[in-house]
């Protein structure tokens, strides 16, 4: 008996399409398999990069204790190239405003020093006087540097020096003319000799006296201080973080 042709088309049409359910159901698997593989290999990337965010973490924070390490060190050996240099100008003192003149000579700057302490009414004597020089500037007013024998002497002379212009009104604290110049009189400062370091404290120093209203700003054995008033503390001015504090809280 021949079958009926719709159910062969029937069951043809089926045949086809279980194929090709079968093919696709085939590169489905295919497709599941590689995303498995792609999954697991990146996985395997991302355990990798973690581990090396891990050891970026690691080294970062050995290179922040070794840079802290370093700036320790740098601090230290700054400090120790300070003292020493503030040794070797403990004995100095710095005269500045001091017209310079044709033909000068060592001799002719220890006498200025001589006068000097003839015009503050302290003996300096030319055996005091150990070296002397100008410091080479762009203007014509070079300061002068004169090396002492002792810290004594050194501090004789600025204790003189401070005394005088205390006593003095403005016109005639020291000036130029104890040094026989000319007129117009020009003021003369004389202070310890500092270190590169002091000196731009000193300078900041003086600006934030100005700024803020202290009284005082001076040096002594090379270190910066201030004093807001007479009945103030001094304080001590170490580092440019010590001026800081002051404008911060001013």
């Amino acid at each position: 008996m021949q079958e009926d042709p719709n159910l062969t088309a029937l069951r043809d049409m089926f045949a086809s399409f279980s194929k090709e359910q079968d093919r696709r159901f085939s590169e489905l698997k295919t497709t599941i398999i590689d995303l498995k593989e792609q999954n697991s290999e990146l996985t395997k990337s991302v355990e990798l990069m973690s581990d090396k965010y891990d050891e970026f973490l690691v080294r970062v924070s050995e290179l922040e204790a070794k840079r802290k390490e370093d700036a320790l060190r740098i601090q230290y050996l700054e400090e120790k190239l300070e003292t020493v240099e503030r040794k070797h100008r403990d004995t100095g003192i710095e005269l500045r405003n001091i017209p310079k003149t044709n033909g000068e000579t060592k001799e002719t700057l220890c006498n200025i020093v001589v006068n000097l302490g003839k015009a503050v009414r302290t003996e300096i004597n030319r055996s005091d006087i150990k070296d002397i020089y100008r410091l080479k500037s762009k203007d014509s007013s070079e300061p002068i540097i004169a090396e002492l024998t002792s810290v004594l002497v050194k501090e004789r002379v600025i204790k003189a020096v401070k005394h005088f212009n205390k006593t003095k009104p403005v016109g005639e604290k020291l000036n130029t003319t104890h040094f026989q110049f000319q007129q117009p009189a020009k003021p003369v400062f004389v202070s310890e000799t500092l270190t590169s370091k002091a000196q731009r404290l000193f300078s900041a120093a003086r600006a934030v006296q100005r700024e803020y209203g202290y009284a005082f700003c001076w040096t002594s054995h090379g270190v910066v201080y201030l004093r807001k008033d007479e009945n103030s503390p001094l304080v001590k001015i170490s580092n440019e973080a010590k001026l800081d504090v002051i404008r911060r809280s001013s």
